[in-house]
């Protein structure tokens, strides 16, 4: 038996011939709600890294590319809405839209997400900042991002 490291590459093809690649929001949220009360008050900066490690490794060179993987992989409805500075918005973001307003911003990996795709695009370092979020009351979530110097 071999002790191999799963990687992202291993998870691009999915066996599930009648339920296909689909998976239900209800249970990627209670996962991720799982994770994070496992993690405790530090799994907000692990799930920001996590999605910026995932970012990294995907192979998206362009904002049209980004908004496409957002659609296809149903993470949300993500739209460039300024570019100094920097600004995208999700809508019927995945990971948030319709939860109940509790008072914070909770698209930490998807912020993450971001900024590792974005470091990719821009060849630059980036951090991302969740602004606004549908758990905190808004109507989408917007993240900002400030290019980080050399």
């Amino acid at each position: 038996m071999t002790n191999k490291k799963l990687e992202f590459e291993d998870l691009i093809e999915v066996y599930r011939p009648t339920l296909g690649r689909d998976v239900d929001v209800l249970a990627y949220r209670a996962l991720r709600c799982s994770i994070l009360n496992f993690l405790g008050i530090t799994g907000n900066s692990k799930l920001y890294s996590a999605g910026k490690y995932f970012g990294e490794k995907l192979y998206v060179e362009s904002f049209e590319e980004l908004v496409e993987f957002f659609k296809e992989l149903k993470i949300g409805i993500l739209e460039v809405i300024d570019e100094e500075p920097l600004k995208l918005r999700i809508y019927e973001c995945a990971n948030c839209a319709g939860l109940p307003n509790i008072g914070k911003k909770i698209c930490c990996f998807e912020a993450g997400l971001l900024a590792g795709v974005l470091k990719n695009i821009l060849n630059k370092d980036v951090h991302v900042v969740e602004v606004k979020c549908y758990a905190s009351g808004d109507d989408c979530c917007e993240f900002e991002v400030r290019v980080l110097e050399d």
